[in-house]
C-alpha cells in the first residue's frame, strides 16, 4: 500500500520525538513498565509501529463505582505496513503490571482513536487502578504506551425497601400515605431518595402516581395526592437511589390496595362534637407508634408557641384528645377519646390490643363499642384541640376556644409498628369570638 507524503512525516517525527527507535526480532519482548520509546521497527520485515497513546481516564482521573463499565480510549498508533492495526489493553492492580485485572486483545482500530468498553472492576473500597496499550499489525508487537492510573470509588448497595402500607389488598383513601421500610445499604451511602409509583394495573405501563420523598428515620413516605377512581384497585411500588453516587436500587414487591375514599365529614361522630369532621385542619400527625409502651401519636402542635391552646376541665386544663376512626360495614365512624393536658405522657394511649376495653367499652359509641381492630386493619388517628370526650352537643356550643383539629392518619393497625409522616401545609385555625 502507498503513503502519501505528509503520513511518512507524521511517522518520521513521531519516531523523532521520542529520541529512539528500537530495532526489533519479529517479536519483541514485553515491557512491564512504561516504555519511553515512541516506535518499533521490526527486524525481518522492516516494519515500524509507533506507540499508541491512552486518552481516557486521564491519568489520576477519580470515578464513581457506578461509573462502571469504563471505556478506555487512546489515540492510535501508526504502522509503515499494509496491515490494519489490532490493540491490545492491560488493567492492573499495580504500577508494574504483575496482578492483571482486565486484558484484551485483538481490538479493532477504528478511525482517529479507538475506544473499549472493559469489564466492570471489583470495588469494595476505594481502589487505584493502571491501565497500558499497545499495537500489533500481524506478527510485530509494539510497545506498550506510557501507563495511567485512575481510581474507582466503593461500591455502594441499595436494597430494594419494604412496603408497609397500603398492605396486600389494602385499602387507601385520599389524604393518607404510601409507607416503606427503609432500604438497607452497604458501602458507603449517601442521602437516600425514593420514588414511589402508582399504577392501574400491575405492568405499570400507566403511572397515576408519582411521588418523591427524602428518607425518614426508619420509614420514609409520601402523601397519596392523585385523582383515583373510587373502589378501583390499583398496584404500587417503590424504589430507593442514592443520587450521589449515582446509584439506583431495585424495585420493591408490588402491593395491590383498593381506593377507598376518606373524608371526615360523611363520617359518624360519636361522644365527641357532632360536626368534628367539618373543623379546620391546622395541624399535622408527625408520627404514630403502636408497641408495647402504647398508642403513641404525635403531632406538630403538640408542643412549642404554636401548641393547641389548653382548655379549661376541672381544676386543670386539656390541651387536646386523641381520636380514632374506624371502618364498620364500609362506614366510617370516628371519635376523641383519650384526653391529653400539656405535658402528659403519648403512650397515655393505652396499649394497642386494648382498644375494645379501653377505648369504646360502652353504648355511647354506637357500632364502635367493642371493636378491636384486627392486625393490617386500617384505621384512622387523629388529635383535636380542648378537650372533646363526650362533648357531642351540636354545633360549637361547646368547643374549645379554637375548633381545630389534625389531618386523619390512616395506617394499618399493629401490635408492633411504627409510622413517620413528613410535614404538609396546614390551614389557619378559625377562632371562636
Amino acid at each position: 500500500m502507498k503513503k502519501s507524503r505528509s503520513y511518512w512525516s507524521a511517522l518520521v517525527l513521531a519516531a523523532a520525538a521520542a529520541g529512539c527507535t528500537n530495532s526489533s526480532p519479529t517479536r519483541p519482548a514485553d515491557v512491564g513498565t512504561s516504555s519511553q520509546a515512541s516506535a518499533v521497527t521490526d527486524a525481518r520485515t522492516g516494519v515500524t509501529l509507533t506507540t499508541p497513546q491512552p486518552l481516557s481516564p486521564t491519568n489520576g482521573q477519580q470515578l464513581k463505582f457506578a461509573d462502571q463499565p469504563l471505556t478506555l480510549t487512546f489515540k492510535n498508533g501508526v504502522t509503515t505496513g499494509s496491515t490494519a492495526l489490532t490493540y491490545s489493553v492491560q488493567v492492573a492492580n499495580d504500577a508494574g503490571f504483575a496482578s492483571i485485572a482486565y486484558s484484551k486483545d485483538g481490538i479493532p482500530e477504528t478511525a482517529g482513536q479507538t475506544a473499549v468498553k472493559i469489564d466492570t472492576l471489583p470495588g469494595p473500597q476505594t481502589k487505584t487502578y493502571f491501565w497500558r496499550v499497545r499495537s500489533a499489525s500481524s506478527s510485530v508487537t509494539g510497545l506498550f504506551s506510557p501507563i495511567k492510573s485512575f481510581t474507582v470509588g466503593p461500591q455502594v448497595v441499595i436494597q430494594a425497601p419494604a412496603l408497609v402500607s397500603p398492605g396486600q389488598g389494602g385499602t387507601l383513601n385520599g389524604t393518607a400515605s404510601l409507607i416503606v421500610n427503609n432500604a438497607s445499604t452497604s458501602g458507603p451511602a449517601g442521602q437516600l431518595s425514593y420514588r414511589f409509583e402508582v399504577a392501574d394495573s400491575p405492568s405499570f405501563g400507566n403511572l397515576v402516581f408519582v411521588g418523591n420523598a427524602t428518607q425518614g428515620s426508619g420509614q420514609t413516605s409520601v402523601q397519596m395526592t392523585a385523582n383515583l377512581t373510587t373502589n378501583a384497585t390499583y398496584y404500587w411500588r417503590a424504589q430507593a437511589s442514592d443520587p450521589g453516587n449515582g446509584v439506583n436500587g431495585p424495585y420493591s414487591s408490588v402491593n395491590s390496595f383498593r381506593y377507598v375514599p376518606f373524608d371526615m365529614t360523611q363520617a359518624t361522630i360519636y361522644s365527641s362534637p357532632a360536626d368534628l369532621g367539618f373543623w379546620p385542619e391546622t395541624a399535622k400527625i408527625t408520627s404514630v407508634v403502636l408497641n408495647g409502651d402504647g398508642i403513641q401519636v404525635d403531632f406538630d402542635r403538640r408542643d412549642g408557641p404554636n401548641r393547641f391552646l389548653d382548655d379549661p376541665f376541672g381544676g386543670g386544663s386539656i390541651e387536646y384528645t386523641l381520636g380514632m376512626c374506624l371502618n364498620i360495614d364500609s362506614h366510617w365512624d370516628c371519635s376523641a377519646v383519650v384526653q391529653f393536658w400539656y405535658g402528659r405522657e403519648l403512650t397515655a394511649g393505652g396499649l394497642p390490643w386494648d382498644v375494645a376495653r379501653n377505648w369504646f367499652y360502652d353504648a355511647r359509641w354506637g357500632p364502635m363499642m367493642g371493636h378491636q381492630p384486627a392486625q393490617g386493619e386500617t384505621v384512622g388517628l387523629f388529635v383535636g384541640a380542648g378537650n372533646l370526650r363526650g362533648r357531642n352537643d351540636p354545633g360549637y356550643v361547646n368547643c374549645p376556644r379554637v375548633c381545630e383539629r389534625s389531618n386523619v392518619a390512616l395506617v394499618p393497625w399493629s401490635d408492633n409498628a411504627s409510622y413517620t409522616f413528613s410535614l404538609g401545609n396546614k390551614v389557619v385555625a378559625t377562632r371562636r369570638r
